[in-house]
C-alpha cells in the first residue's frame, strides 16, 4: 500500500476531532438520557422529537437544527458504543491524513448527506445517530486504503474496499427491500454518498483544482529532469512521491517540508 503522510506524528491514539467528538457524542448522551423524562413532561415532547431529525418539521416548522443535532442523539447505549467504536477505528488514520479541521468537515458533510436522503425516504419519521457520518468515514477509509486488511468480526481479514463495497451494496438492498424496517437505511446511504462526492468533486474548489492541474503540468517538468534537479535518487523518488500526493489529495495536503522541496526543485529545473 502506498505510504501515507500524516499531521500526527505522535501516533496519539485519539486525534484531536476524533477525541472531541467521542466526547460531545458521550455528553449528549448523558444529556439525553437525563432530560428525557423531565422535557417530556415539561412540554410534552421527547428530546428525540427536539433534536432529532424529523424531515416533515424541519420544512413546517423552520427547526433546522435538526439537520445537525439528530447525529449527536443515540437510540440507546450500545448504538453509540458501536458508533463510535467504528468512528475510532476507521477515523484516526484519516484524521493523521488530513488533520483534524479537514476531518470534522468531512464528518460533517457526511451527515448532512445522510440528512438529505432521509428527506426523500422518511420524511415523517424521527433518525437520530451518527451512522450515517460514520458510514461516511468508513466508505473514506476504504477509499483512502483500499489495500489494507481489516478483520471482519475480529476473526476475517478482508481489504478496506471489499469490506466497503459490499456494505454499501447490503444498504442499498436494504433500503429498497425492507423500507419500513426501523433502521434508517436512507441516511446510512446518504451519509456514504455524500462522503464519494465530497472525496471525489467537494474537497476543493473548482479555482484550486486548476490550479492543481496547471502545477501538475508545470512540475512534469521536474519528473522528466529529476536527475538534475535535485541530483539524488532518494530526492528523485521524494519527488514522484510528493507529486502523486498532489494528484491524489491537493495543494493544502502538503507539509511545509514537502512544499519546499518541490519549490527547490521548480527553482533548480528553472535555472538549466
Amino acid at each position: 500500500m502506498r505510504s501515507t503522510w500524516t499531521q500526527d506524528p505522535t501516533g496519539r491514539a485519539f486525534p484531536e476531532a476524533i477525541k472531541w467528538l467521542l466526547i460531545v457524542n458521550g455528553a449528549v448522551f448523558l444529556l439525553q438520557s437525563l432530560l428525557a423524562v423531565a422535557v417530556f413532561e415539561a412540554i410534552g415532547l421527547r428530546v428525540e422529537e427536539i433534536l432529532g431529525l424529523r424531515p416533515a418539521w424541519v420544512v413546517e416548522r423552520l427547526w433546522g437544527w435538526q439537520l445537525f443535532t439528530y447525529m449527536f442523539l443515540h437510540g440507546g447505549f450500545f448504538h453509540l458504543l458501536f458508533n463510535m467504536f467504528v468512528l475510532w477505528m476507521f477515523g484516526t488514520q484519516i484524521e493523521r491524513l488530513w488533520g483534524p479541521g479537514r476531518f470534522l468537515q468531512y464528518y460533517l458533510v457526511c451527515g448532512l448527506g445522510a440528512a438529505a436522503l432521509s428527506f426523500v425516504f422518511n420524511y415523517n419519521s424521527i433518525i437520530i445517530g451518527a451512522s450515517g457520518a460514520v458510514l461516511g468515514v468508513l466508505l473514506a477509509f476504504g477509499l483512502l486504503f483500499p489495500n489494507q486488511y481489516v478483520y471482519l468480526w475480529f476473526l476475517l481479514p478482508i481489504r478496506a474496499k471489499y469490506l466497503v463495497a459490499g456494505l454499501a451494496g447490503l444498504e442499498l438492498l436494504y433500503l429498497f427491500s425492507e423500507p419500513r424496517s426501523g433502521v434508517a437505511r436512507a441516511a446510512h446511504v446518504g451519509g456514504m454518498l455524500a462522503g464519494y462526492v465530497y472525496l471525489k468533486w467537494g474537497d476543493r474548489s473548482p479555482f484550486e483544482r486548476l490550479e492543481n492541474r496547471w502545477r501538475r503540468r508545470k512540475l512534469k517538468l521536474i519528473e522528466g529532469d529529476a536527475s538534475r534537479a535535485s541530483g539524488s535518487p532518494q530526492i528523485e523518488a521524494e519527488i514522484d512521491r510528493i507529486l502523486d500526493k498532489i494528484s491524489e489529495h491537493g495543494l493544502n495536503s502538503l507539509t511545509n517540508e514537502e512544499a519546499r522541496i518541490l519549490d527547490q526543485a521548480s527553482r533548480g529545473n528553472k535555472r538549466e
